[in-house]
């Protein structure tokens, strides 16, 4: 990675972004949840996705909970690099991965809870990788 700093108006609006698509991608996983419970699955999209195939329900909510993570976590690096001109250490990252894998297992399932923990494992080793 390289030693520079982006403009701070780049980082702005890199952050301004992020935090647009985390938005974007946790309320896609909260219509998910309410749509998922007993009383209205009869009736809405997750219950159509079900009766088509209920290994797609799955799939979509861990990859609408490993885009929050992904982008989370760019946020939160881009807003310490831009607050305070020291690059976001791992404790930042190993704690939004946490949050994220509490919230997806509250919200579904358990199952789907580990599936994004393994894939956000995926895109921390791609941070690591990009350290050198």
């Amino acid at each position: 990675m390289s030693d520079e700093t982006p403009e701070r108006s780049e980082m702005v609006r890199s952050t301004i972004i992020t935090v647009l698509l985390t938005v974007v991608f946790f309320v896609i996983g909260l219509v998910f949840w309410a749509w998922s419970s007993p009383e209205v699955i009869d009736t809405s999209p997750v219950g159509a996705i079900n009766e088509m195939n209920p290994a797609l329900t799955v799939l979509i909510e861990v990859v609408v909970m490993v885009m929050a993570f992904i982008f989370l976590s760019v946020t939160a690096i881009n807003l310490r690099l831009m607050l305070t001109n020291i690059r976001a250490g791992w404790t930042e990252v190993i704690v939004i991965l946490i949050v994220i894998a509490i919230a997806s297992s509250a919200m579904f399932t358990l199952f789907v809870g580990a599936a994004t923990v393994i894939l956000s494992l995926g895109f921390v080793v791609y941070l690591y990788l990009l350290q050198d």
